[in-house]
């Protein structure tokens, strides 16, 4: 069975008394002039030692599998129900990931959406205040500009 699994192990010089939780984020930037050695490392799988009986390596795997171990000796000693039915969930759980991860773009745009109804326009509140002063100029303006009561 071959896997596609990759690790990229970078490594660089640190002064001896930095701890762990004091490295800094820029610790493995290229741009600067650091050392920096990398190393890939590809996943082998591989049977377990000992496994030179059948009957041994049929009982661990269908152990492992029951466990839900995902190693080669189990592969290889599964039943094609067995590997259909891992291939199926596998699939179902593609699918629900991106079922979920459409749903959440969907819910980010109507948010945005949202706020976008809530800032077009006036509010209600700022019409009322605005009628409100309005209807209070309009009566400080007849107070004003009345005629005087004519005195006898």
């Amino acid at each position: 069975m071959q896997s596609k699994d990759k690790f990229l192990i970078q490594s660089t010089r640190v002064a001896a008394s930095t701890d762990m939780d004091e490295i800094p984020p820029d610790t493995f930037n290229k741009e600067t002039d650091k050392v920096i050695e990398e190393m890939k490392l590809k996943v082998v799988y591989t049977l377990p030692s000992g496994s030179s009986d059948d009957s041994g390596v049929t009982s661990s795997a269908n152990r492992s599998f029951k466990q839900g171990g995902d190693d080669l000796s189990m592969l290889k000693n599964a039943s094609i129900e067995e590997i259909q039915t891992i291939q199926r969930l596998k699939d179902e759980r593609d699918n629900n990931l991106q079922q979920n991860q459409q749903m959440q773009r969907e819910l980010d745009m109507l948010r945005r959406r949202r706020s976008r109804k809530g800032d077009a326009g006036f509010s209600l509140t700022f019409a009322a205040f605005a009628g409100i002063i309005g209807l209070l100029v309009g009566l400080l303006m007849s107070l004003i500009f009345s005629s005087p009561p004519a005195t006898a």
